[in-house]
C-alpha cells in the first residue's frame, strides 16, 4: 500500500527524471565530461531507491546494495551494483569510465527506472513528464506539446512547440517584471534601438545608411546577448537553440496573440532534423524555466 500521495510521487519522479536526463546529456558530450555522467546515473539511482522506500515506510539505507536486501523485488542489482563502482572509481581513485562504460551506463540508468517505475509506482517511466516541475502554465502546455510530438517521430511541430515555449517563458518571466505604468521590463537591457535614423538620412548608403543598419543591429543584437546572460541562461546553448529552431514571429491583436512559425517545407528543406535535437531544446527550455524560477518575483506587488 502506497504511503505517499499520488502527486507527490509523480512530483519526485519528476525531478528524478530531470536529474537522469542531465546525465543523459552529460553522456553526450566528450570524453571526461561524460565520464561525469556517472555521478549524475548514481545521484539518480539514489533518489529513486529513498523514494521508494519512503513509500513502502521504510528509512532510506546508508549503503547503496542494501536497498535490493531490504526491497528484492528491485531489479537489475548486479548492473547496479557496477554503477555504484565505477561512480566509487571517479570519486575515490581519479579513475574515469571509457565511452563504451558511458553508453552502458546510460543503458542501465534507463532499464532501471523504466521497470522499477512500472514495478513500485505502476507508472510508465517514459510517461512522467519533466514540466510539471515549471510553474508557468503556458511554457508547461507548449512543452507538453513538444514532448508528445516528439514522441510521434513529428520532429517539425516538436520543434516548433520548443521554440513558442521559450518565447512564452521570456514573456511571461519579463511581464511581471514590468510596473503598471510603464512599457519597458526592468530586466530590459536599455531600450531596443529601432530603425528612425532612415528619417534622417534615408536609405542611401552614401550617407551612410548601412553604417547606421549595421550599428542598430548589431547593438540590438548585443542588447540580446547581454539580457539573455544576465537572466542566468547558458548563451552558447541558447545560440544553438535559436539557430536550429524554426523561425518564429508573434503577432498581436484584439484576441491576444499568436505564433507563426516558417513553412515546414522550407523549414526541412534547411536542416537535417534529428530526435536529440528536439530532446536539446526541450531539456533547454526546461532548464532555463528552472533557473528563472530560482528567482523570480512581480514587480506590480511591491507597487501602489
Amino acid at each position: 500500500m502506497s504511503n505517499l500521495d499520488k502527486e507527490i510521487i509523480i512530483r519526485r519522479l519528476a525531478i528524478i527524471k530531470y536529474l537522469y536526463n542531465l546525465g543523459v546529456q552529460q553522456s553526450m558530450q566528450v570524453d571526461t565530461v561524460a565520464g561525469f555522467s556517472i555521478l549524475s546515473f548514481h545521484d539518480c539511482a539514489e533518489m529513486f531507491l529513498l523514494l521508494v522506500a519512503e513509500n513502502k515506510g521504510m528509512k532510506g539505507e546508508n549503503v547503496f546494495m542494501d536497498y535490493w536486501n531490504k526491497i528484492p523485488e528491485l531489479t537489475l542489482k548486479e548492473s547496479m551494483r557496477i554503477l555504484k563502482e565505477r561512480r566509487v572509481n571517479i570519486k575515490h581513485k581519479g579513475l574515469f569510465p571509457s565511452k563504451s562504460d558511458v553508453e552502458i551506463s546510460r543503458i542501465t540508468m534507463a532499464d532501471f527506472l523504466s521497470q522499477n517505475t512500472k514495478i513500485q509506482f505502476g507508472l510508465d517511466f517514459s510517461s512522467v513528464s519533466v514540466s510539471s516541475l515549471i510553474s508557468y502554465n503556458e511554457v508547461k502546455t507548449y512543452i507538453d506539446a513538444a514532448e508528445e510530438y516528439l514522441v510521434k517521430n513529428d520532429l517539425y511541430n516538436c520543434m516548433v512547440n520548443a521554440k513558442i515555449a521559450f518565447m512564452e517563458l521570456l514573456s511571461s518571466y519579463e511581464d511581471s517584471k514590468r510596473g503598471k505604468y510603464h512599457i519597458n521590463s526592468i530586466t530590459d537591457v536599455g531600450r531596443k534601438i529601432g530603425s528612425e535614423y532612415q528619417k534622417l538620412i534615408g536609405h542611401d548608403e552614401k550617407f551612410g545608411e548601412r553604417w547606421f543598419r549595421d550599428v542598430t543591429e548589431t547593438t540590438n543584437r548585443i542588447r540580446e546577448v547581454l539580457k539573455i546572460t544576465a537572466l542566468g541562461i547558458d548563451y552558447r546553448k541558447y545560440a544553438f537553440f535559436e539557430y536550429i529552431t524554426p523561425e518564429t514571429n508573434v503577432y498581436w491583436g484584439n484576441g491576444g496573440h499568436e505564433y507563426r512559425s516558417m513553412p515546414k517545407d522550407y523549414y526541412e528543406s534547411r536542416f537535417n532534423l534529428r530526435a536529440s535535437d528536439c530532446r536539446f531544446c526541450i531539456d533547454f527550455v526546461i532548464d532555463s524555466a528552472l533557473k528563472l524560477q530560482e528567482f523570480d518575483y512581480d514587480i506590480n506587488q511591491i507597487m501602489k
